[in-house]
């Protein structure tokens, strides 16, 4: 009898080992966003990087902010900030972002640059000023989003052929377009 008690009772605490590891599993998911020394956005990091970067001590957090991710282990509950600043300062080297389909969408707002619609994933389209089959190239400045009405409408003919007008001037975004990106993408993680 004593013996089955004991096995039952090793059993029971293997299991709860095992639902504990995988709480910790779990919340080693969660995000941390990174910031350079003055406070510029510089990643969205997982929460184990979080964790050996507090660990290493290099970074600190603001003590008033609240806001932690619980991160559950065996014999505790670690508390770990969605938010850390790196105590010495990081230098990028300059990064250009991609002229692509999700990043000229992302520039335009959603808004056809024809008429001014406001689009989704689903009905966007993009559209060449310039049509590649007259020598335009897929860049910042020759793509525009569009819906699929105007896309059709304007087909392969140039602005002047199709009698249409730009609402704004396509333009490559400024450095801080892939951090904004990043930042936006962070909030409605965190908020959620």
């Amino acid at each position: 009898m004593t013996s089955q008690y004991n096995c039952l009772s090793c059993l029971l605490s293997m299991v709860i080992k095992y639902l504990d590891f995988h709480k910790y599993l779990e919340g080693m998911n969660k995000q941390v966003l990174l910031l350079n020394q003055d406070s510029s956005p510089l990643n969205i990091i997982t929460i184990g990087k979080a964790f050996k970067l507090l660990i290493r001590d290099k970074v600190y957090w603001d003590v008033s902010d609240e806001d932690c991710h619980e991160v559950v282990s065996i014999s505790k509950i670690i508390k770990i900030p969605k938010v850390l600043i790196l105590k010495y300062y990081v230098k990028l080297p300059y990064r250009k972002a991609p002229p692509s389909r999700k990043n000229i969408f992302k520039r335009d707002n959603y808004c056809c640059q024809y008429c001014g619609t406001t689009l989704y994933n689903d009905n966007a389209t993009i559209d060449h000023i310039t049509p590649r089959c007259k020598g335009g190239s897929s860049s910042w400045i020759n793509m525009v989003t569009s819906c699929k009405k105007c896309n059709l409408f304007k087909g392969s003919k140039t602005l002047k052929e199709a009698k249409m007008e730009l609402k704004n001037k396509p333009k490559e975004p400024s450095y801080g377009f892939l951090f904004e990106s990043m930042l936006i993408t962070f909030r409605k993680q965190k908020n959620a």
